[in-house]
Protein backbone atom coordinates (compact mmCIF):
# COMPACT_ATOMS: atom_id res chain seq x y z
CA UNK A 1 0.00 0.00 0.00
CA UNK A 2 1.21 3.50 -0.70
CA UNK A 3 0.31 7.32 -0.81
CA UNK A 4 -0.77 7.17 -4.12
CA UNK A 5 -2.86 4.00 -3.77
CA UNK A 6 -4.72 6.01 -1.06
CA UNK A 7 -5.09 8.90 -2.88
CA UNK A 8 -6.71 7.22 -5.73
CA UNK A 9 -8.89 5.24 -3.47
CA UNK A 10 -10.31 8.47 -1.63
CA UNK A 11 -11.19 9.89 -5.04
CA UNK A 12 -13.43 7.48 -5.93
CA UNK A 13 -15.39 6.85 -2.37
CA UNK A 14 -15.46 10.83 -2.50
CA UNK A 15 -16.55 11.05 -6.30
CA UNK A 16 -19.23 7.66 -5.95
CA UNK A 17 -20.60 9.29 -2.46
CA UNK A 18 -19.91 6.02 -0.25
CA UNK A 19 -18.01 7.68 2.53
CA UNK A 20 -19.89 5.03 4.86
CA UNK A 21 -18.54 6.90 7.96
CA UNK A 22 -17.39 9.57 9.51
CA UNK A 23 -14.93 11.70 7.98
CA UNK A 24 -12.15 11.42 10.82
CA UNK A 25 -12.67 7.70 11.31
CA UNK A 26 -12.68 7.02 7.25
CA UNK A 27 -9.48 9.25 6.76
CA UNK A 28 -7.83 7.66 9.90
CA UNK A 29 -8.71 3.95 8.39
CA UNK A 30 -7.09 5.68 4.99
CA UNK A 31 -4.09 6.15 6.72
CA UNK A 32 -3.63 3.29 8.78
CA UNK A 33 -4.83 0.93 5.92
CA UNK A 34 -1.82 2.52 4.05
CA UNK A 35 0.86 2.67 6.67
CA UNK A 36 0.63 6.82 6.54
CA UNK A 37 1.46 9.01 9.63
CA UNK A 38 -1.60 10.85 11.27
CA UNK A 39 -2.70 13.75 9.29
CA UNK A 40 -0.87 13.01 6.03
CA UNK A 41 -4.22 12.60 3.70
CA UNK A 42 -6.65 15.38 5.76
CA UNK A 43 -5.04 18.26 3.08
CA UNK A 44 -6.19 15.68 0.16
CA UNK A 45 -9.68 14.72 1.83
CA UNK A 46 -10.43 18.79 2.02
CA UNK A 47 -9.37 19.08 -1.24
CA UNK A 48 -11.56 16.44 -2.82
CA UNK A 49 -14.53 17.40 -1.40
CA UNK A 50 -14.21 20.97 -2.63
CA UNK A 51 -13.33 19.63 -5.77
CA UNK A 52 -16.63 17.58 -5.62
CA UNK A 53 -18.89 20.32 -4.92
CA UNK A 54 -17.14 22.44 -7.69
CA UNK A 55 -18.18 19.87 -9.86
CA UNK A 56 -21.41 19.75 -8.54
CA UNK A 57 -22.36 23.38 -9.33
CA UNK A 58 -20.69 23.12 -13.44
CA UNK A 59 -22.95 22.36 -16.28
CA UNK A 60 -20.52 19.91 -17.26
CA UNK A 61 -18.83 18.24 -14.50
CA UNK A 62 -16.68 15.75 -16.66
CA UNK A 63 -14.89 18.80 -19.06
CA UNK A 64 -11.23 18.33 -18.28
CA UNK A 65 -10.52 21.19 -20.68
CA UNK A 66 -10.82 25.23 -20.73
CA UNK A 67 -10.60 25.40 -16.36
CA UNK A 68 -8.93 27.72 -15.10
CA UNK A 69 -6.39 26.75 -12.31
CA UNK A 70 -6.71 27.65 -9.12
CA UNK A 71 -4.98 28.58 -5.72
CA UNK A 72 -5.99 25.01 -4.06
CA UNK A 73 -5.14 22.93 -7.54
CA UNK A 74 -1.75 24.16 -7.86
CA UNK A 75 -1.37 24.09 -4.23
CA UNK A 76 -2.41 20.25 -4.60
CA UNK A 77 0.07 19.47 -7.72
CA UNK A 78 3.07 20.77 -5.87
CA UNK A 79 1.95 18.85 -2.49
CA UNK A 80 0.91 16.23 -4.42
CA UNK A 81 4.18 15.85 -6.47
CA UNK A 82 6.62 16.20 -3.02
CA UNK A 83 5.16 13.57 -1.25
CA UNK A 84 5.04 11.07 -4.34
CA UNK A 85 9.12 11.87 -4.68
CA UNK A 86 9.53 10.90 -0.89
CA UNK A 87 7.62 7.87 -1.54
CA UNK A 88 10.45 7.31 -3.77
CA UNK A 89 8.72 7.67 -7.46
CA UNK A 90 11.32 9.44 -9.61
CA UNK A 91 9.45 9.57 -13.06
CA UNK A 92 7.66 12.97 -13.40
CA UNK A 93 5.92 12.06 -16.41
CA UNK A 94 4.16 9.30 -14.08
CA UNK A 95 3.38 11.79 -11.54
CA UNK A 96 1.64 14.19 -13.71
CA UNK A 97 -0.04 11.68 -15.08
CA UNK A 98 -1.62 10.41 -11.97
CA UNK A 99 -1.95 14.34 -10.93
CA UNK A 100 -4.12 14.69 -14.30
CA UNK A 101 -6.01 11.53 -13.40
CA UNK A 102 -6.78 13.23 -9.86
CA UNK A 103 -7.58 16.66 -10.67
CA UNK A 104 -9.44 15.35 -13.68
CA UNK A 105 -7.66 17.24 -16.05
CA UNK A 106 -5.66 16.30 -18.99
CA UNK A 107 -2.16 15.85 -18.94
CA UNK A 108 -0.94 18.15 -21.26
CA UNK A 109 -2.82 20.57 -18.92
CA UNK A 110 -1.00 19.37 -16.23
CA UNK A 111 2.18 19.31 -17.98
CA UNK A 112 1.88 22.76 -19.26
CA UNK A 113 1.20 23.87 -15.92
CA UNK A 114 3.86 22.59 -14.12
CA UNK A 115 6.94 23.78 -16.50
CA UNK A 116 5.23 26.97 -16.59
CA UNK A 117 4.86 27.42 -12.77
CA UNK A 118 8.70 25.87 -12.66
CA UNK A 119 10.45 28.81 -15.30
CA UNK A 120 8.37 31.41 -13.04
CA UNK A 121 10.04 30.46 -10.45
CA UNK A 122 13.55 30.03 -12.16
CA UNK A 123 13.05 33.95 -13.39
CA UNK A 124 11.82 35.01 -9.79
CA UNK A 125 15.01 33.87 -8.41
CA UNK A 126 17.02 35.13 -11.07
CA UNK A 127 15.63 38.80 -10.89
CA UNK A 128 16.16 38.47 -6.84
CA UNK A 129 19.75 37.47 -7.01
CA UNK A 130 20.34 40.34 -10.02
CA UNK A 131 18.79 42.56 -7.28
CA UNK A 132 20.45 41.56 -4.25
CA UNK A 133 23.90 42.39 -6.04
CA UNK A 134 24.92 46.01 -5.66
CA UNK A 135 28.24 47.29 -6.97
CA UNK A 136 30.10 50.44 -4.71
CA UNK A 137 31.79 52.65 -6.64
CA UNK A 138 34.59 54.59 -5.67
CA UNK A 139 33.75 58.30 -6.59
CA UNK A 140 36.37 60.45 -8.71
CA UNK A 141 37.14 62.92 -6.07
CA UNK A 142 38.19 59.87 -3.68
CA UNK A 143 40.61 58.62 -6.02
CA UNK A 144 44.19 58.63 -4.49
CA UNK A 145 46.60 60.87 -6.01
CA UNK A 146 50.00 60.05 -6.20
CA UNK A 147 52.73 62.11 -4.80
CA UNK A 148 50.19 64.56 -3.15
CA UNK A 149 49.67 65.31 0.26
CA UNK A 150 46.10 64.93 1.62
CA UNK A 151 44.28 67.99 3.25
CA UNK A 152 41.93 66.53 5.60
CA UNK A 153 38.99 68.88 6.52
CA UNK A 154 38.55 68.63 10.46
CA UNK A 155 34.69 69.71 9.78
CA UNK A 156 34.46 66.53 7.01
CA UNK A 157 32.21 63.78 8.22
CA UNK A 158 33.70 60.91 7.34
CA UNK A 159 32.35 58.77 4.49
CA UNK A 160 30.97 55.25 5.92
CA UNK A 161 31.36 52.66 3.51
CA UNK A 162 28.40 51.44 1.28
CA UNK A 163 26.47 47.99 1.94
CA UNK A 164 23.97 46.15 0.08
CA UNK A 165 20.63 47.25 0.56
CA UNK A 166 19.26 43.58 1.36
CA UNK A 167 21.98 43.00 3.64
CA UNK A 168 21.15 46.10 5.94
CA UNK A 169 17.53 45.61 5.70
CA UNK A 170 17.45 42.00 6.39
CA UNK A 171 19.57 42.91 9.60
CA UNK A 172 17.69 45.86 10.50
CA UNK A 173 14.43 42.93 10.55
CA UNK A 174 16.29 40.64 12.68
CA UNK A 175 17.30 43.35 15.19
CA UNK A 176 13.38 44.58 15.42
CA UNK A 177 12.39 41.48 15.80
CA UNK A 178 14.96 40.37 18.62
CA UNK A 179 14.08 43.86 20.16
CA UNK A 180 10.34 43.17 19.98
CA UNK A 181 10.57 39.82 21.22
CA UNK A 182 12.28 40.61 24.06
CA UNK A 183 10.12 43.48 25.00
CA UNK A 184 7.11 41.88 24.92
CA UNK A 185 8.85 39.22 26.96
CA UNK A 186 9.64 41.61 29.82
CA UNK A 187 6.29 42.44 29.98
CA UNK A 188 4.32 39.32 30.37
CA UNK A 189 4.67 38.10 34.28
CA UNK A 190 5.99 34.19 35.08
CA UNK A 191 8.29 34.58 31.49
CA UNK A 192 12.17 35.02 31.48
CA UNK A 193 14.19 35.78 28.25
CA UNK A 194 16.93 33.54 29.28
CA UNK A 195 14.51 31.05 30.19
CA UNK A 196 13.09 31.23 26.75
CA UNK A 197 15.81 31.42 24.60
CA UNK A 198 17.82 28.62 26.73
CA UNK A 199 14.27 26.88 25.77
CA UNK A 200 14.70 27.71 21.93
CA UNK A 201 18.34 26.27 22.06
CA UNK A 202 17.62 23.13 22.78
CA UNK A 203 15.02 23.23 20.94
CA UNK A 204 16.90 23.51 18.00
CA UNK A 205 19.59 21.49 18.98
CA UNK A 206 17.33 18.53 19.34
CA UNK A 207 16.08 19.51 15.90
CA UNK A 208 19.74 19.18 15.07
CA UNK A 209 19.95 15.88 16.49
CA UNK A 210 16.98 14.24 15.11
CA UNK A 211 18.03 15.71 11.56
CA UNK A 212 21.24 14.08 11.75
CA UNK A 213 19.82 10.51 13.41
CA UNK A 214 17.22 10.62 9.87
CA UNK A 215 20.19 10.67 7.77
CA UNK A 216 21.83 8.03 9.76
CA UNK A 217 18.58 6.10 9.42
CA UNK A 218 18.15 6.76 5.92
CA UNK A 219 21.93 5.93 5.01
CA UNK A 220 21.21 2.66 6.92
CA UNK A 221 18.08 1.99 5.05
CA UNK A 222 19.77 2.13 2.08
CA UNK A 223 22.15 -0.25 2.93
CA UNK A 224 20.07 -2.83 4.18
CA UNK A 225 18.35 -2.21 0.48
CA UNK A 226 21.31 -2.80 -0.83
CA UNK A 227 21.70 -6.02 1.30
CA UNK A 228 18.29 -7.42 0.35
CA UNK A 229 18.94 -6.85 -3.55
CA UNK A 230 22.22 -8.86 -3.24
CA UNK A 231 20.63 -12.00 -1.22
CA UNK A 232 17.81 -11.89 -3.48
CA UNK A 233 20.10 -11.57 -6.49
CA UNK A 234 22.23 -14.83 -4.93
CA UNK A 235 18.55 -16.01 -4.27
CA UNK A 236 17.72 -16.05 -7.52
CA UNK A 237 21.00 -17.93 -8.72
CA UNK A 238 20.35 -20.68 -6.45
CA UNK A 239 16.99 -20.92 -8.02
CA UNK A 240 18.75 -20.88 -11.40
CA UNK A 241 20.94 -23.51 -9.66
CA UNK A 242 18.60 -25.67 -8.26
CA UNK A 243 16.30 -25.80 -11.81
CA UNK A 244 19.29 -27.13 -13.44
CA UNK A 245 20.18 -29.66 -11.56
CA UNK A 246 16.61 -30.76 -11.38
CA UNK A 247 16.72 -30.91 -14.99
CA UNK A 248 20.05 -33.13 -15.21
CA UNK A 249 19.08 -35.31 -12.52
CA UNK A 250 15.60 -36.13 -14.94
CA UNK A 251 18.19 -36.50 -17.87
CA UNK A 252 19.83 -38.91 -15.75
CA UNK A 253 16.85 -40.95 -14.78
CA UNK A 254 16.05 -41.53 -18.36
CA UNK A 255 18.81 -42.49 -19.18
CA UNK A 256 19.61 -44.99 -16.09
CA UNK A 257 15.63 -46.33 -17.00
CA UNK A 258 17.27 -47.35 -20.40
CA UNK A 259 20.05 -48.98 -19.18
CA UNK A 260 18.13 -51.16 -17.23
CA UNK A 261 15.90 -52.05 -19.78
CA UNK A 262 19.24 -53.01 -22.46
CA UNK A 263 20.45 -54.62 -19.36
CA UNK A 264 17.23 -56.68 -18.18
CA UNK A 265 16.66 -57.56 -22.39
CA UNK A 266 20.18 -59.32 -22.70
CA UNK A 267 19.95 -61.15 -19.88
CA UNK A 268 16.51 -62.94 -20.46
CA UNK A 269 18.61 -64.41 -23.87
CA UNK A 270 20.18 -67.73 -24.03
CA UNK A 271 23.81 -68.20 -23.52
CA UNK A 272 24.67 -68.39 -27.41
CA UNK A 273 22.43 -65.44 -28.30
CA UNK A 274 23.99 -63.74 -25.22
CA UNK A 275 27.72 -64.65 -26.97
CA UNK A 276 26.44 -63.29 -30.45
CA UNK A 277 24.76 -59.97 -29.09
CA UNK A 278 27.83 -59.51 -26.60
CA UNK A 279 29.80 -56.98 -29.11
CA UNK A 280 26.14 -55.39 -30.07
CA UNK A 281 25.72 -54.90 -26.20
CA UNK A 282 28.59 -53.49 -24.68
CA UNK A 283 27.88 -50.93 -27.89
CA UNK A 284 24.74 -49.89 -26.76
CA UNK A 285 25.46 -49.19 -23.40
CA UNK A 286 28.89 -47.59 -23.78
CA UNK A 287 26.57 -45.36 -26.52
CA UNK A 288 23.97 -45.17 -23.50
CA UNK A 289 26.67 -44.59 -20.35
CA UNK A 290 28.40 -42.12 -23.10
CA UNK A 291 25.42 -39.65 -23.71
CA UNK A 292 24.23 -39.59 -20.20
CA UNK A 293 28.10 -38.92 -18.69
CA UNK A 294 27.32 -41.16 -15.97
CA UNK A 295 31.10 -42.40 -17.01
CA UNK A 296 33.65 -41.46 -19.66
CA UNK A 297 34.49 -44.54 -21.08
CA UNK A 298 33.34 -48.34 -20.62
CA UNK A 299 35.23 -51.14 -21.65
CA UNK A 300 33.87 -53.55 -24.50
Amino acid sequence: MSFKTALFEMKEVITNQTLGQSEEGFIRDLEAKNNLSSGTLVFYFNFFMMLKLQHNQSNDPSKKTNRKWSKSEIEFLYQYIKERQQEGALNITEILEECAQLLDRGYQSVNYKYYSLLKQGEKKENTEQKNSLLITSIEEKEVPVIATSVIHDPLQVPKVPQVTQEKATQDGDLLDILSGLISNVQQLQGLNVTDLFRNLYQLTSLAVQNQAALQQMESKKSEINLEKEALREKLMNKEQQLMTERKRNDELQVEVAKLAKEINAFNQLGDAAKIQHLKAYNQRLNYIIDRSGIVLQVGS
